[in-house]
């Protein structure tokens, strides 16, 4: 599921700015719509987990798959209809489908003993090196599907690979989420108010604002300046392998 689910989000740091650029009303605009991709991710992460305590993770799981269907085939109209506001919500659901993605790692945890957990979630967060490949190798087999409407015939793949994803989801048993209470936590503000913890954010704001940086205006500058489209699916390939390659060691890092 890593690895199909997690190709959506190189799929969206490919084409999202170029698509942007031939649909905005103004040339500044091309690259909101990956801004409204990191938005929804950021949007969803909370209730995520929360819906998740409340009714398990297979409903948000399968919620998360509805998002990107649907962010598949508004994107597709966007393309066809040339408008720039619904592909921007097209591109919104794909973070939330993101966001669902990123909480794969949590259950597999859950369905482990304590003493394998890190090594649960390394294995996990290793499929989004596959999910790199898929992401690249997608783009560039299916952008000139549909004669005329460059990148519909991938989104209409993204759509078809969340479908496929939900139908490997429904053979999977998943294990009820304990509550905090069973582990004796912490109430959030007194975890919130720690200097290691806020470092931790702080941390995750600079990489996070660099990654977005990077992610979104390298495609739409190589095809600025002359490189073509598969390259670019290239360099995003190779950026989201690189993000995920270090997570076969990971596990055994932080075990030791």
């Amino acid at each position: 599921m890593q690895a199909l689910a997690g190709s959506n989000a190189p799929v969206v740091f490919a084409t999202g700015a170029v698509v942007g650029r031939d649909l905005a009303p103004i040339p500044t605009l091309a690259t909101l719509p990956v801004s409204f991709f990191m938005v929804g991710m950021a949007a969803s992460t909370l209730p995520a987990g929360m819906i998740a305590e409340r009714y398990g993770r297979r409903p948000v799981f399968m919620l998360g798959k509805l998002a990107g269907f649907l962010s598949g085939m508004l994107a597709c109209l966007a393309i066809a209809t040339q408008g720039f506001a619904l592909f921007c919500l097209s591109i919104f659901l794909a973070g939330v489908y993101a966001a669902v993605v990123m909480s794969y790692r949590f259950a597999a945890a859950e369905c482990v003993e304590p003493a394998v957990r890190p090594r649960a979630l390394a294995t996990v967060l290793a499929g989004g090196v596959a999910a790199g490949i898929v992401g690249g190798v997608l783009v560039s087999a299916t952008m000139d599907l549909v004669p005329g409407y460059m990148f519909v015939g991938t989104y209409l793949a993204t759509a078809a690979i969340a479908l496929l994803s939900a139908a490997l989801l429904a053979r999977i048993e998943l294990p009820n989420i304990r509550t905090v209470g069973a582990y004796g936590g912490r109430p959030m503000q007194q975890i919130a108010r720690q200097p290691r913890f806020i470092a931790a954010v702080v941390c995750g704001i600079v990489s996070y604002l660099l990654m977005n940086y990077l992610m979104t205006s390298a495609p739409l500058a190589m095809r600025m300046h002359g490189h073509s489209q598969i390259d670019a699916n290239q360099v995003v390939q190779w950026h989201v392998v690189a993000m995920y390659a270090p997570s076969f060691v990971a596990g055994h890092l932080m075990v030791r």
